[in-house]
């Protein structure tokens, strides 16, 4: 390494003064670094515009399509464009950041519990008030939905990005049965209650406030990312012996044409705990 004067090395211009620096070799060589950082400027920009990806803040459409009269519409077959039956995983997945979510064979069963669950509260008369995800900071008040003119199940308002809704025509959260609880992901004006539901995984708690007083306690068996087109009716809507819990939103490429998403986002969860609060 160099080392200059007063540092312990030679002085190369000792006795003679400072040398003499060209004015052409001089602007020639500013000339030379501005036009360098000129060009480390342009692919930086380059870069972070390929990097940075696109906010999107239209609003989700409608998750799940549901009768009008409370029969379940089931499609077992893949729509167009899916992969087939003997490629797609056999069961649902643990979900969660580590790998890209992806949706199970139609015919696969939901996923086992994590935990034995115990009994089913009773629920006669009872309301579920607040949902609780604290892997995902959720804390979101419960609406009641029913089923809206295009015979699908209704979302919640989205001038109300905070709330979630439980659909009122199937158990509540707690009860014998699948319920299902929807919510937005994003609306115009930024994040909406679901925006964080792809992060959960296997094994995450899921708490629902009731109107008795009591608590129910959800663990997360697995989460998959389906086609709307191939919504798996069965597996969310089938009758279970437990009480379990299915969430709800949407995900995948947002289709400008029709106005919304392409795929469900589904969160499959069972009864793990009850207590009074």
């Amino acid at each position: 390494m160099y080392q200059g004067p007063g540092q312990g090395g030679p002085d190369p211009h000792h006795g003679t003064g400072p040398a003499p620096k060209p004015k052409g070799n001089t602007l020639m060589a500013g000339l030379l670094v501005v036009g360098s950082l000129g060009g480390v400027a342009v692919i930086m920009a380059g870069l972070l515009a390929y990097l940075t990806p696109a906010i999107e803040d239209e609003p989700y459409g409608p998750p799940v399509p549901q009768a009008a009269d409370g029969n379940i519409q089931i499609q077992e077959v893949p729509a167009a464009g899916q992969q087939p039956v003997g490629v797609t995983p056999s069961s649902v997945g643990p979900g969660g950041l580590d790998a890209p979510l992806t949706a199970a064979a139609p015919t696969a069963p939901p996923p086992l519990p994590v935990i034995m669950p115990p009994e089913p509260l009773e629920s006669d008369g009872v309301k579920p008030r607040r949902l609780a995800i604290p892997k995902i900071g959720v804390l979101a008040p419960l609406m009641a939905l029913g089923v809206d003119s295009r015979r699908e199940i209704q979302t919640p308002p989205l001038s109300r990005p905070n709330q979630a809704g439980w659909y009122k025509h199937g158990p509540i959260p707690g009860e014998q049965g699948p319920s299902v609880v929807l919510g937005h992901v994003n609306t115009k004006k930024g994040a909406a209650v679901f925006s964080r539901l792809k992060e959960i995984s296997r094994g995450d708690k899921i708490k629902v406030s009731r109107s008795d007083g009591s608590l129910a306690e959800f663990t997360v068996d697995g989460v998959e990312q389906v086609s709307k087109a191939a919504f798996p009716s069965k597996r969310v809507y089938g009758n279970t012996g437990e009480a379990t819990l299915r969430l709800i939103t949407c995900g995948g490429v947002y289709n400008r044409a029709t106005g919304h998403y392409t795929d469900n986002i589904i969160v499959y969860a069972t009864l793990s705990k009850t207590r009074r609060t």
